[in-house]
């Protein structure tokens, strides 16, 4: 299950606005399961097998990487969360229909960056480790449409409204689904715990 964190009233016409002023073509393309899941050593189990089912063809989407300079969020959504201000991440994916983000667990790599500062990978335990300090927000900035879900093992959440949050939880396998006829955007927001 994904907690639900609240109804948050953000400028949702600004963000819409700054979303709309960047042709789709310039957004950054984004295929996760050739850059994340083929690649990275801390996939294991099913995650490792992703790559032969998910590709370009159906698990790509466009993205806005590190839009936190564009304060879209007011202090008191860093009080309400309790997380902080400093050192979080936003970012906003753009997906069309007929592409899915394929089941995963978040490791955080945009966040934690992938290198530590002594130029070591991080190891899994320490990923789990400091994934349980780290909040990852779910802000859907449209209302949900038909096709559009987001799942776990047990539960698929398939209705929301734009103002609505929920957490990522931390070690919970999750995925996302545009099967609808409509686009889909959505902005990811992680932080430190406080």
């Amino acid at each position: 299950m994904f907690p639900y964190l609240g109804r948050f009233d953000l400028d949702w016409n600004r963000i819409s606005d700054y979303c709309n002023s960047i042709p789709y073509d310039k957004w950054d393309s984004k295929c996760s399961t050739t850059k994340h899941f083929a690649k990275n050593p801390h996939r294991v189990g099913l995650e490792k097998n992703i790559p032969l089912y998910y590709h370009e063809q159906n698990a790509s989407c466009k993205e806005l990487r590190e839009v936190a300079d564009q304060n879209f969020l007011p202090d008191s959504w860093f009080d309400t969360l309790k997380v902080t201000k400093q050192q979080h991440n936003v970012k906003i994916n753009w997906t069309k229909p007929g592409n899915f983000e394929p089941p995963h667990v978040d490791f955080f790599p945009s966040f934690l960056t992938e290198y530590k500062e002594d130029s070591t990978k991080w190891s899994l335990e320490e990923i789990t480790k400091l994934g349980k300090g780290i909040l990852r927000a779910w802000i859907p900035l449209t209302d949900s449409k038909l096709g559009h879900m987001l799942y776990t093992n047990d539960y698929a959440l398939t209705s929301w409204k734009v103002g609505d949050v929920y957490e990522l939880p931390s070690g919970v396998p999750h995925g996302f689904a545009n099967g609808g006829l409509e686009d889909r955007l959505l902005m990811v927001f992680t932080a430190w715990r406080c």
